[in-house]
């Protein structure tokens, strides 16, 4: 689930990153924070997913530049059809109807309607005097009276303060919001504006209802994180006595400032984070720890620690790669200073801490080997072992044949599974096929096209290394994202007990599952990325599904639990084992047969998509009939209803499926 910030045409720097960062922090446990741009509302179905749309402070009129007409038309259908639309400061006078801006002022007067039209009246501005495009200099803290009442159930008996302060620079108020039915005010202003024919307390902060959704127009800067000092200056500026002592100001509500967001954004439906004895408790992302090798057997272990160790400085066991820079110890090894004064230089500049390469030195350590329960407490390594060991005996002959998943990096927490192989080619050529890099958390989790991936305990997170012969013309490479998609599925369908669990197949490669309430949900996605390397794709295979938290959708072990009651939840080690030895009896028929009906078949009857009929909007909007998946080149296939015999073959990586909306839609 998504939520939307702008950051184009108009939207101030400060105040993007000052809202990425605030709403990361109050509710990043449960959705993705993605930025985007005017293309991504003009073209694309930014809708599917989205669970608030965030206008943030700059400057209303290139908004309206950027986005009159559709882009605006499309905003205002997604709010009314139970959207929810956040407008800080120039966000909030662009949601107004009529909004008026610094009148009689030379060069800066606007005095005219909007189209979004959430608050139904004037956004008139600026509420106090001073204010200078692009500066600091008419910037103040103002103390804000909050609604009490209304607020109430929302800080969960914890008590609403009677105001707080908040950083203003150039924001309106709304003018008499108690004639509109649909609008409630959360704030007023407590010093009186000193504009003509001004309220005594004109409203800063209100809630709109529009259809079954939500507009929350906030024309101060509660967003604005003040122990980011270097955030709130523009680019260029220095600390002014002013600016501190307005730091100074708003330091002494920087508690209540949080609680009162954090109430706001639960007020119109939104999951929000803890709050105990007043204090929000902050979605923090926590440090990267060692990331550790094990192997079901010696050699698992041994060659790619061997392969390091040679690339690695022989004095400091430091090896730098492309993104990363990596230091290579043997379990037991005395801390290593200059890996740690590397690492606080490397946060210090922004970049990523040193990873710590970490693998079991013991020659005579009995097989598997796999570090100490203690230092994985939330994966246990012994029983994924055991686990893969059983399923593979289930296989033909025994299954002693298969080696994906014999090693495993794993780490409690990692920037990105995904990209410490992908994005450093020294330690990927250090790894086989089949070895798995898993994680319980992720803090810079990948997805396709511009999405991250919410990644906390609770998911199965992995990445899996498959070195594909580029001879094997029979069977080519696009196919593979398939093939895991289908082994996702099958590797839970397919066990006694859990044939019914309504897990589906969303082309080209997202899992959905049917809920009984609130229909199709998302629980996993995969993503591959490659390099060609000596006759061979280099493929890195990312999966992430929700096997167990109840957020930010639905976990598939509550759908196990919802459509069979006596059936086991399932463990992460247990599904794991499961998709890799299944996936990997796929892989290997794919690379003998090639692709056809062996795999289609099944495929297609797992899939969401036979016979749906969608709309190509790259083709002047014509009507299409989905018939499947091409055996050569393995796009879809679809067929015109409006042109006899016409077929199109459409590739995953160009076109993006709005499934709800029956569009297919041509990527930017």
């Amino acid at each position: 689930m998504n939520i939307l910030v702008y950051n184009d045409l108009g939207a101030s720097p400060n105040s993007v990153k000052h809202t990425y960062n605030t709403l990361k922090t109050i509710l990043g446990h449960v959705y993705d924070i993605i930025q985007i741009d005017r293309k991504v509302l003009q073209n694309e179905p930014w809708e599917v997913g989205c669970v608030m749309l965030v206008m943030p402070g700059g400057r209303d009129m290139p908004y309206c530049e950027a986005l009159n007409g559709r882009p605006n038309a499309r905003i205002r259908a997604f709010v009314e059809q139970g959207g929810r639309y956040l407008g800080l400061c120039a966000g909030a006078y662009y949601a107004s109807t009529n909004i008026e801006f610094e009148k009689g002022r030379a060069l800066m007067e606007i005095i005219q309607p909007r189209e979004l039209g959430f608050y139904p009246g004037l956004c008139r501005g600026t509420t106090y005097p001073g204010f200078v495009y692009n500066s600091e200099s008419g910037a103040r803290s103002v103390t804000v009276d909050l609604g009490r009442e209304t607020l109430s159930p929302y800080y969960h008996g914890e008590g609403v303060p009677q105001e707080i302060n908040m950083y203003y620079n150039g924001g309106g108020y709304f003018v008499h919001p108690e004639k509109f039915d649909n609008v409630t005010v959360l704030c007023r202003y407590k010093e009186p504006s000193n504009l003509p024919e001004s309220e005594p307390h004109p409203a800063a902060v209100v809630h709109c209802s529009v259809g079954q959704g939500h507009a929350l127009l906030i024309a101060t800067h509660p967003e604005y994180d003040i122990s980011s000092q270097d955030l709130l200056l523009a680019d260029g500026n220095t600390v002014t006595q002013a600016v501190r002592n307005i730091l100074c100001e708003l330091t002494l509500s920087e508690v209540e400032r949080k609680r009162f967001l954090r109430a706001s954004f639960a007020l119109i439906g939104l999951s929000v984070v803890p709050v105990e004895n007043t204090i929000v408790q902050e979605n923090k992302v926590p440090d990267v720890t060692p990331l550790y090798l094990s192997g079901l057997t010696k050699e698992w272990v041994y060659k790619p620690a061997s392969y390091l160790l040679r690339k690695a400085d022989p004095t400091t066991h430091i090896m730098e790669d492309n993104h990363d820079i990596f230091h290579i110890s043997a379990l037991g090894d005395a801390p290593s200073e200059q890996a740690r004064l590397l690492s606080l230089c490397r946060i210090k500049e922004d970049k990523p801490p040193v990873v710590e390469f970490v693998y079991q030195s013991t020659i005579d350590a009995a097989e598997p080997i796999y570090p100490s329960k203690t230092l994985t407490p939330h994966f246990d390594l012994e029983e994924y072992y055991k686990q893969l060991v059983k399923k593979r005996s289930l296989e033909w002959g025994g299954g002693g044949w298969l080696s994906f998943g014999n090693g495993v990096l794993y780490a409690e927490v990692i920037g990105s599974t995904q990209s410490i192989i992908d994005k450093n080619f020294k330690f990927s050529q250090a790894l086989s096929t089949g070895l798995v890099c898993l994680a319980t958390n992720q803090v810079a989790g990948r997805g396709r096209g511009r999405n991250s991936w919410v990644s906390q305990s609770g998911a199965l997170q992995f990445s899996l290394v498959v070195r594909h012969n580029v001879n094997i013309r029979h069977a080519p490479v696009v196919f593979i994202q398939y093939i895991i998609a289908l082994a996702v599925v099958e590797s839970i369908r397919s066990r006694p007990g859990y044939e019914d669990t309504p897990l589906r197949l969303k082309w080209p490669n997202d899992i959905y599952t049917e809920t009984r309430s609130d229909g199709l949900k998302k629980v996993g996605g995969l993503l591959i990325n490659s390099t060609f390397v000596d006759d061979e794709f280099v493929l890195v295979i990312g999966c992430g599904i929700n096997l167990s938290n109840a957020e930010p959708t639905v976990s598939i072990n509550d759908i196990i639990s919802d459509y069979n009651p006596s059936a086991p939840r399932l463990s992460a080690e247990d599904v794991l084992a499961g998709i890799l030895v299944k996936f990997e009896v796929y892989y290997n028929e794919f690379c003998e047969k090639g692709m056809g009906t062996w795999f289609l078949d099944k495929y297609y009857q797992r899939w969401l998509h036979s016979n749906a009929v969608v709309t190509l909007t790259t083709y002047n909007n014509e009507q299409v009939q989905i018939v499947g998946i091409t055996s050569d080149f393995g796009m879809l296939q679809v067929k015109s209803l409006e042109k006899k015999d016409k077929f199109y073959g459409l590739l995953p990586d160009g076109n993006s499926f709005d499934m709800m909306k029956g569009l297919l839609i041509q990527k930017k």
